[in-house]
């Protein structure tokens, strides 16, 4: 990690996603420690500031760092082994077996690959589900590679035809929850927030549920983060359990609030969206995902019309093979024009902002990051704008969302401390990491 005491940072273009949605062109930002101190053109910040470093943005946008509000870091090394499948299928034959047989150091391994591919693809923040057992190596890879996290331990104490190890007992998952919360929220400066990650209602009993929103009540700033009516079997399943429709049933456990996000929200009807407006519940939309899965196609304009803020998820490898949220912030867009037919709805400007302030908002971190502002963490990323891609290059917003990649990502920098430039991880030994996962790799061929 490149620790820097004060930094300038230009670009060509400096999309800002603040309420303006400012763009500046010629521009640069003074970073001291790891806050944004100055945001202005080249000329006014180095008239004003003289820095330990200035990072040359020349053919480069800067943009805030991508907030990512749903991943499965831990399920990367089972990129590829589950394609093709429906959600509750996908779950039961690989997925949650997978899970159950990775050791401690697969665990730390695959959550840190995870990792690694987001602050590559320019996700400086993310919202992360664990597996039910060494959720304390899930966490530390977050701590090493320098990533802004809510994480924490899956939870699950009922199987439902799902793998008999991958639950626990009721108890001990509130035991062991309370323990990590106090050891780990609020971690490094808040850069690290536990979160409380019930799987989904399939897999978590009432009394589970009940002891979850009791615990979340303790504690400031604590999340609910649980999948929901993602796919119309989950949804029959759960009206076969609770006698009523998913966002309903949640309502039932009081699980719904600011303080929760649910993953999906596919199939609701008109009174389950109007709930959640009025219990003021976020929402992550996961494009990829969803079409992978076939699960149907969040109706994120809907939720719009209603005042619910909405972010981009990526979700897990498993079901999109990638943490590339470029690709999601287009598909997201794709995916409304379709099913409303019509070209204008979801434009590259509103889905910039979902990937950024929008959903830092949807994570209750808007104080903090998802937009280039005096005072907020310097969470940023420059975008290399000359690829072949690239060109030409006529509106930055419209390319970051239509024509870019993660691929272009050429710096990623999290509380003012650059994790990743120009090819290269500045946190941890990347070839090592390779040799381990090539090793399960080839231990699961065998």
């Amino acid at each position: 990690m490149v620790k820097l005491k004060n930094v300038i940072i230009e670009a060509d273009y400096l999309v800002s996603c603040n309420e303006r949605d400012q763009v500046i062109k010629d521009a640069a930002v003074y970073i001291s420690k790891s806050n944004i101190v100055a945001v202005g053109t080249k000329k006014e910040i180095e008239k004003n500031y003289s820095a330990s470093q200035i990072i040359d943005g020349k053919n480069k946008i800067l943009i805030p760092g991508l907030v990512n509000t749903h991943s499965h870091s831990v399920q990367t090394l089972l990129r590829g082994q589950a394609d093709d499948l429906a959600l509750l299928d996908w779950l039961k034959t690989v997925v949650l077996p997978g899970e159950a047989r990775f050791t401690a150091d697969e665990v730390y391994s695959s959550s840190l690959l995870g990792f690694a591919e987001m602050i590559r693809t320019g996700t400086t923040s993310t919202n992360d589900m664990l597996t039910t057992h060494n959720t304390e190596k899930g966490i530390q890879a977050a701590i090493d590679i320098g990533i802004r996290t809510r994480i924490g331990k899956m939870l699950m104490d009922v199987n439902n035809a799902f793998p008999e190890i991958i639950k626990e007992d009721t108890e001990t998952i509130i035991e062991t929850v309370t323990k990590q919360i106090e050891k780990y929220h609020g971690y490094d400066n808040q850069r690290i927030k536990y979160s409380l990650n019930a799987r989904f209602l399939l897999s978590c009993s009432k009394k589970l549920m009940k002891l979850i929103v009791e615990t979340q009540n303790k504690y400031p700033d604590l999340m609910i983060h649980t999948h929901a009516s993602e796919s119309q079997e989950e949804c029959k399943e759960v009206k076969k359990i609770y006698g009523k429709s998913y966002i309903r049933a949640l309502k039932e456990v009081s699980a719904l609030g600011s303080e929760t996000i649910l993953a999906h929200g596919i199939w609701l009807d008109d009174e389950e969206y109007k709930l959640v407006k009025e219990t003021s519940t976020r929402i992550t939309h996961n494009p990829s995902s969803n079409c992978k899965l076939a699960s149907g196609i969040c109706d994120v304009i809907k939720y719009h019309e209603h005042g619910v803020i909405v972010g981009i998820g990526t979700d897990g490898p498993p079901c999109n093979n990638n943490f590339d949220m470029f690709t999601d912030m287009r598909l997201a867009t794709f995916l409304q024009k379709v099913k409303y037919l019509n070209e204008r709805v979801l434009p590259a400007r509103k889905v910039l902002r979902m990937a950024t302030i929008e959903g830092s908002a949807a994570l209750n971190w808007q104080k903090t990051i998802g937009s280039i502002e005096v005072g907020k963490k310097a969470d940023l990323v420059l975008v290399d704008v000359n690829n072949v891609n690239s060109l030409p290059l006529y509106d930055p917003t419209s390319h970051l969302v239509y024509a870019a990649s993660g691929k272009d990502v050429s710096l990623t920098m999290i509380d003012g401390k650059i994790v990743y430039q120009d090819g290269a991880y500045k946190t941890f030994d990347f070839e090592k990491l390779k040799k381990n996962v090539v090793s399960y790799q080839n231990k699961r061929i065998e």
